[in-house]
């Protein structure tokens, strides 16, 4: 009964495919405006996650560290949400730093890991010191060439997300039709 019933919903799938694949499109044809608008929406909705944490502390007693720590992170949200809303530049070229440190930092960590640990000793088993050394040397790579050419990282990273959402939307579309005829091939009389 589930399952018939989530197969007439076939339609749903379909919006969302081309939802995603309208998405991504305008991350790949227009990434500038797409990447403007995505910023407002997250600057609004870190505001308003902001509130809600201000109101939640508000509602605590008085003296708990809960209270304290909801109105540190709702008041932190808010300037987020305010920086992406004013400087989306800004906030896009900080994103790009933030992965391009993450990205520097663990691999210099990585590589260390494989060139200090005795042999069997690594996170990932026993013969991958030399992976670690590679993929470390990769991180790093991947981070210098961020850092060194920001407006680089965020236009490959707004392809990035194109691409994922139109494969995302394509299996949506897919699923959908697929759904639909298995219910239509259900609905028709047998004799």
């Amino acid at each position: 009964m589930a399952l018939e019933r989530m197969n007439e919903q076939w339609w749903g799938r379909v919006v969302l495919g081309i939802i995603a694949l309208l998405v991504g499109l305008a991350f790949l044809l227009v990434p500038g405006i797409t990447l403007v608008v995505f910023l407002w929406i997250f600057g609004a909705f870190m505001i308003l996650t902001g509130l809600v944490l201000l109101s939640y502390a508000w509602s605590r007693p008085r003296g708990s560290r809960h209270r304290t720590l909801n109105f540190l992170e709702g008041g932190i949200n808010i300037v987020i949400g305010v920086i992406a809303l004013v400087a989306p530049g800004l906030t896009s070229l900080l994103v790009v730093y933030l992965v391009a440190a993450f990205a520097i930092i663990s691999g210099i960590l990585q590589i260390a890991e494989g060139v200090l640990t005795p042999s069997g000793r690594t996170t990932i088993g026993t013969s991958s010191r030399g992976l670690l050394v590679i993929s470390g040397a990769w991180a790093l790579l991947i981070g210098v060439l961020l850092a060194l050419f920001p407006a680089g990282g965020v236009l490959a990273l707004m392809w990035l997300i194109g691409l994922f959402l139109i494969v995302l939307g394509v299996f949506n579309i897919l699923s959908g039709v697929r759904r639909r005829s298995a219910l239509e091939a259900s609905r028709v009389p047998t004799r």
